[in-house]
């Protein structure tokens, strides 16, 4: 594991970021100060609560500056996306199987905060994204989409962020479009093939049935989806925020995939194997991963870091597969020093 890096502030940033920032310089970091909070307000309801402690305002303006919404019209797909921040570099957030661009808007805005242009985009078959009803594609096609938007939206180069799946689609644009990424953070993400750590079967077991879509109402989906993002998270952030983590179950569900078009990228996750290509990634790199993830073990994290050149592997202790929610602080503490 590399140790050479010094997080760097201009500005006064308050405790946590601070502690999380300072920890980057390690590599070695733990969710226990990066937990965000949640608060009761009146009858039993759950307010966020910003890292003071002070609510988060609900209006637009507040959750959304300097964002844009639309739907890009590529070559036989439409990649419906958002952009943050008017001016500064380019940022590309790629997200995980069956999950919505805008699971990202948290750490979206804080990035364009920051003076990034962040862009967010539903990947195919999700969202406001196109179907592709009797068709498969690979990560490859996915790729070949955000780079498509890159060209949408004439950002030549980027920093690039990808998540779990998203992290195989980061991969095979670093590995394919050196030309097109200086920076590569890769969070919770495997290599593939023969090369990559299977998860155990009972978390198998349980994404199976989340694919097979049994449940015939909401409370049911709700229930099946809380077991396995419980089964998936760290057992401290379980014990701590049961509330945020029933949000995010209800997150998630709002827009979810079809059953079909996740089953599509399943298949594709399937089939993925870029062991042998990691070593032509020429971006300086970022690997962030929980060693508490049974989704995606972290070995993985271990073996990219090993096989990208120069690669920086970043353990956060006690954390499980949902990163930038177990650990948000954390999460953007690592991507503003490594992407500034």
């Amino acid at each position: 594991m590399m140790r050479n890096a010094t997080a760097k502030t201009t500005s006064p940033i308050p405790t946590k970021m601070r502690v999380a920032s300072e920890a980057l310089s390690s590599c070695e970091m733990s969710s226990i100060d990066a937990f965000p909070k949640a608060r009761t307000g009146r009858a039993g309801r759950v307010r966020e609560v910003g890292p003071a402690g002070k609510p988060r305002r609900r209006g637009r303006k507040r959750l959304r500056p300097w964002a844009t919404m639309a739907i890009a019209r590529l070559s036989g797909v439409d990649i419906h996306y958002d952009t943050f921040g008017e001016s500064g570099p380019a940022v590309l957030l790629v997200m995980g199987l069956g999950s919505r661009g805008d699971n990202w808007t948290p750490i979206s805005r804080a990035l364009a905060g920051r003076g990034f242009r962040v862009i967010q985009f539903d990947n195919r078959d999700v969202g406001r994204s196109s179907r592709f009803p009797g068709g498969s594609y690979e990560i490859a096609d996915m790729a070949a989409d955000a780079v498509g938007l890159l060209d949408h939206l004439g950002a030549r180069e980027a920093r690039l962020v990808g998540i779990s799946m998203g992290g195989m689609i980061a991969q095979e644009l670093a590995a394919s479009f050196p030309e097109r990424f200086s920076r590569l953070v890769l969070l919770a993400t495997w290599p593939g093939g023969d090369l990559a750590r299977k998860p155990e079967s009972p978390i198998l077991a349980e994404l199976a049935a989340l694919a097979r879509g049994e449940e015939e109402d909401r409370a049911a989906a709700e229930a099946r989806l809380g077991a396995f993002y419980r089964a998936i998270t760290g057992p401290a952030f379980v014990q701590k925020n049961p509330e945020l983590l029933d949000m995010a179950v209800a997150f998630a569900l709002e827009g979810a995939p079809e059953v079909e078009g996740l089953m599509r990228q399943i298949r594709a996750i399937s089939r993925f194997a870029i062991g042998d290509r990691l070593g032509e990634i020429r971006a300086p790199t970022l690997v962030l991963h929980g060693d508490a993830d049974p989704l995606i073990p972290y070995e993985n994290g271990e073996i990219i870091a090993r096989r990208i050149p120069g690669a920086r592997l970043c353990t956060l202790r006690g954390v499980g597969h949902l990163v930038p929610l177990e650990a948000p602080l954390a999460t953007f503490g690592a991507l503003l020093d490594f992407l500034s």
